[in-house]
C-alpha cells in the first residue's frame, strides 16, 4: 500500500507539473497573440488617425481660402458701401446749398436768371461747382446726382434718388430707369393673332396669344398680324421669344402680305434673331436713330449688340412722337432699350409676328392683368 500510495502520488507529482507547464505555455501563446493583436489595433488607429490628420488638415485649408474668399468680398461691399454713404453725404450737402430757403439757391440762381442765362446753363454751373469739391474719382456719379436733383428742383417736386437705380445706370448701357419704365407700362396693350393673317405653315393657338411653324418650308419669314391696329396713342406689348433660333417682331402697315420679305424696303420696322441665334438686327428705315440716316440710306438693317440674353421683347408704339422702341426685358427688375425707329407714321400700323421657318418652338403674347390704351382698333 505504501509503495503504491507514493507511486500514485509521484504519479500526481508529475501530472500536475505536466499540467502547469501546459498553463504556462498556454499563457505564453496568450500573451503572444495579444501582444499581436495590440500591435495589429495600434497600426490600425494610428492608419485611421494619419487619415483623420489629413482630412482635417484638408478641410481647414479650404476654410482658410473661405475666409480669404469672404474677406475680399467683405472688403469689395465695404468700398461699395463707402462710395453710396459719400454720394449720400454730396447729394444731403446740394440740398442743404441749393434748397429754396438756402443761400446759394436764393443768390447765385437769381443773379444767374437776371444775366439772362439759361436753366440748363444754370444746372451745369451747379454741378460743376460741387463737383469741384468732392473726390475726382466719382465726380461723374456726382453730376448725375446733382442734375437729378436740380430737375426735380425746377419741377417743384420733392428730390428723390434711388441711389441703386443711379449706379445701374452709370454701369449698364440701355438700362432703363423705375420712373422710365413706370411711364411705358401704363400704355399696356393687350393683343390678339388674327388667324386669318397667318402665312404658309404656321399655327395659331386657341386663345390666339401663341404662333409656331408647323409646315413645310415655303419662305423664310411666314408671319402673322394682330387683331389690334393702331392709329394713334401709346401702345406697349411683350412677346416671349425664349431660346428660339430664329423670329422677327414689330409692326407693318401691309395687312394682306402673309410673309416678310427678306430685305423690306418699306412699311415694316422689326427686330429679329437669325443665323441660328447669333445675330441680332434691326430692319427698317428710320428718320433719326443709330447709325446716322445718311449710313441708313445704303442699308435697311442695322447689326444689334446686346448685354443680356434676350427672351422676351417690349415693344412700346407712340404714334403721336412718332417712335417705335424695342426692350430687353430681361426680368421684373432689369430691361435694357434695344433700338427705336423714329419715323412719321402716317398709316394704320399692324403688330407683326413670323416664328421663323427652322424650328417649332412658339411666339407667345404676354398676358397683361388690364386692358390699357384707348387709342386702338380691333379687326
Amino acid at each position: 500500500m505504501t509503495g503504491d500510495s507514493s507511486s500514485w502520488k509521484s504519479v500526481r507529482f508529475s501530472g500536475s507539473s505536466l499540467e502547469q507547464t501546459w498553463c504556462w505555455k498556454k499563457s505564453f501563446l496568450d500573451m503572444e497573440l495579444l501582444k499581436t493583436f495590440l500591435l495589429g489595433s495600434t497600426k490600425a488607429d494610428h492608419s485611421s488617425s494619419e487619415k483623420q490628420f489629413e482630412e482635417l488638415k484638408q478641410e481647414n485649408y479650404e476654410l482658410k481660402k473661405e475666409i480669404v474668399s469672404l474677406q475680399k468680398e467683405n472688403a469689395e461691399l465695404k468700398q461699395e458701401k463707402d462710395q453710396l454713404v459719400e454720394l449720400k453725404q454730396v447729394h444731403d450737402q446740394f440740398l442743404k446749398k441749393f434748397s429754396p430757403g438756402g443761400f446759394y439757391n436764393t443768390c447765385f440762381r437769381e443773379k444767374m436768371v437776371l444775366l439772362g442765362f439759361s436753366p440748363l446753363l444754370i444746372a451745369s454751373l451747379i454741378v460743376n461747382f460741387v463737383s469741384s469739391r468732392s473726390l475726382i474719382k466719382i465726380v461723374f456719379m456726382k453730376s448725375i446726382v446733382g442734375v437729378s436733383v436740380i430737375s426735380n428742383y425746377m419741377c417743384c417736386c420733392e428730390p428723390r434718388i434711388d441711389y441703386a437705380e443711379v449706379l445701374k445706370k452709370l454701369n449698364v448701357e440701355g438700362y432703363v430707369t423705375n420712373g422710365v419704365w413706370q411711364q411705358i407700362c401704363k400704355a399696356k396693350t393687350e393683343v390678339t393673332l388674327n388667324p386669318d393673317t397667318a402665312g404658309p405653315g404656321l399655327a395659331v393657338n386657341v386663345d390666339d396669344s401663341l404662333v409656331k411653324f408647323t409646315g413645310e418650308r415655303e419662305a423664310e419669314w411666314p408671319s402673322v398680324l394682330g387683331r389690334e391696329v393702331f392709329t394713334s396713342g401709346r401702345h406697349y406689348w411683350e412677346v416671349e421669344v425664349g431660346e428660339k433660333g430664329y423670329w422677327a417682331v414689330g409692326v407693318s402697315t401691309h395687312p394682306g402680305e402673309k410673309i416678310i420679305p427678306e430685305k423690306p424696303e418699306e412699311g415694316y420696322w422689326l427686330v429679329r434673331l437669325s443665323a441660328r441665334g447669333r445675330k441680332y438686327e434691326a430692319v427698317g428705315k428710320s428718320l433719326v436713330t443709330h447709325p446716322p440716316p445718311s449710313l441708313q440710306e445704303s442699308q435697311s438693317s442695322l447689326t444689334l449688340t446686346l448685354q443680356h440674353k434676350l427672351y422676351k421683347v417690349g415693344m412700346y408704339l407712340n404714334y403721336g412722337k412718332r417712335e417705335l422702341s424695342f426692350y430687353n426685358v430681361y426680368d421684373a427688375d432689369n430691361r435694357y432699350a434695344m433700338h427705336t425707329f423714329k419715323y412719321n407714321f402716317t398709316e394704320v400700323v399692324y403688330p407683326v409676328f413670323s416664328p421663323g421657318c427652322h424650328d417649332k418652338a412658339p411666339l407667345k403674347i404676354t398676358r397683361f392683368d388690364s386692358t390699357s390704351s384707348p387709342f386702338r382698333i380691333t379687326i
